[in-house]
């Protein structure tokens, strides 16, 4: 048997393969709690698959994996599109029903295994929390002061001088905690963060946001990220390979690392220089050396190795 999530805000729909009545839960600690005994007594349930819907399914994903249930949570963009080989139609049953059939299609083609959920760690909890803070205080808000420093009345740029003096305090804090919370992933961080480009909050993106490390194939690891040219061909007609979707947080400071390690290092650097020799553009060869500097991060993590500059 297997069983399908639409989660909302407010309460979220369970549906399992074989039954056409779905039941609605609550969405409170009660209500998952209920869900949880529901299921369990629901005989021989598989794989429960949820979609990724902006981190409300993540306390039922943990509530479901702490029940030793296999858990996946779906991209919402490849199961819409499988939902539209099911039906048209659009109700809180019908988008319960359909994870339920779009978990059956994972195991049947073998794919859950790479996809399972595993929440993390609180080191790591915590650690994603002050990135995306800082993130949002240097992006959204500092950066667009910044800006505004350009085209504001010169009258008002003491104020917005200020503000951003303000921001830049702010944003100390969490940078600190940073550092200290870093060091819990030593272990893992040390390995690669002599890589010139990988700077502090590189280091913290990575082993908080990017816990499969070391886990994934080469190929899957940059899918996952979003720095994997996927192509698009149809007869005799071919597109150019696009990069889409992945973990836009992870891929920022990607590309931030690789334009520095392409300058710098001597093996990214040569693997850059060919690129643009071969005519690629300038965009194409840095995602590229994105994508070789995410694999190398990988390789090192996997074999438990150390960053070699000159080795070839």
């Amino acid at each position: 048997m297997y069983c399908g999530i639409d989660v909302a805000k407010r309460h979220f729909v369970v549906g399992l393969s074989g039954r056409k009545q779905t039941k609605t839960f609550t969405h409170h600690p009660k209500g998952i709690q209920q869900a949880v005994e529901y299921l369990q007594k629901s005989a021989n349930v598989d794989l429960i698959v949820l979609e990724s819907t902006s981190g409300l399914e993540i306390p039922l994903a943990k509530a479901l994996y702490r029940a030793d249930f296999r858990v996946v949570i779906a991209n919402p963009h490849q199961a819409h599109l499988f939902s539209l080989s099911k039906s048209l139609a659009k109700t809180d049953a019908k988008d319960a029903k359909m994870p339920a059939s779009y978990a059956q299609m994972l195991v049947l083609y073998g794919e859950v295994d790479t996809r399972l959920y595993t929440p993390p760690t609180p080191e790591q909890a915590q650690l994603e929390a002050l990135v995306l803070r800082r993130t949002q205080l240097v992006v959204a808000i500092r950066v667009a002061e910044k800006n505004r420093l350009t085209i504001i009345h010169a009258s008002q740029k003491a104020s917005v001088e200020q503000l951003i003096a303000h921001f830049d305090r702010l944003i100390a804090e969490p940078e600190n905690a940073i550092a200290q919370a870093t060091l819990a992933f030593d272990d893992k961080a040390k390995k690669f963060k002599d890589i010139k480009g990988i700077g502090p909050i590189t280091t913290a993106t990575l082993v908080s946001m990017l816990p499969e490390l070391g886990q994934l194939k080469y190929k899957q690891i940059a899918s996952l990220v979003g720095v994997a040219p996927h192509p698009k061909e149809s007869g005799n007609t071919k597109w150019k390979s696009r990069c889409s979707g992945g973990r836009k947080a992870v891929r920022n400071v990607l590309y931030q690392a690789a334009n520095v390690a392409r300058k710098h290092e001597p093996k990214f650097n040569a693997f850059y220089e060919r690129l643009r020799a071969k005519g690629k553009p300038f965009k194409v060869a840095l995602n590229a050396c994105m994508r070789k500097l995410l694999t190398v991060i990988n390789a090192i993590i996997r074999d438990g190795s150390q960053w070699q500059p000159l080795a070839v």
